[in-house]
């Protein structure tokens, strides 16, 4: 019985031996994954102007701050990312106890809003 060669099935003086590593040297010492070269990236610290005063704040802050401003400014793709991150990190946690309040039921707003519709639609 002769060893086939084909698709997944490399010639045998062409395999690794058994006991070989086939990255001998492996992942070389202090190389960094993304997630540590973010963090240290997002550590460093900047100096921003807020209110007359300069004050040195890290860049995770300085992202934070523009992106609550936007959202509060009515940016409503930065108040999207606002609710999703607070949403994904439990902030907006409704088992919490009680559910924060919008202030008007929603069902109301939307059921009013169909109904101009229909009345300006025909």
């Amino acid at each position: 019985m002769s060893y086939e060669i084909g698709y997944r099935r490399p010639p045998k003086d062409s395999q690794f031996q058994k006991g070989k590593s086939g990255n001998p040297k492996g992942r070389p010492k202090g190389s960094k994954n993304f997630l540590t070269l973010l963090t240290k990236e997002l550590d460093q610290k900047i100096t921003v102007n807020e209110n007359g005063r300069k004050k040195t704040i890290t860049r995770q802050h300085a992202i934070v701050k523009r992106m609550v401003s936007g959202a509060l400014s009515g940016d409503s793709k930065a108040t999207l990312t606002l609710l999703d991150v607070l949403k994904r990190t439990g902030g907006l946690d409704a088992s919490s106890g009680s559910e924060p309040s919008l202030g008007f039921d929603p069902a109301e707003v939307l059921a009013a809003y169909l109904a101009r519709q229909g009345q300006s639609g025909n």
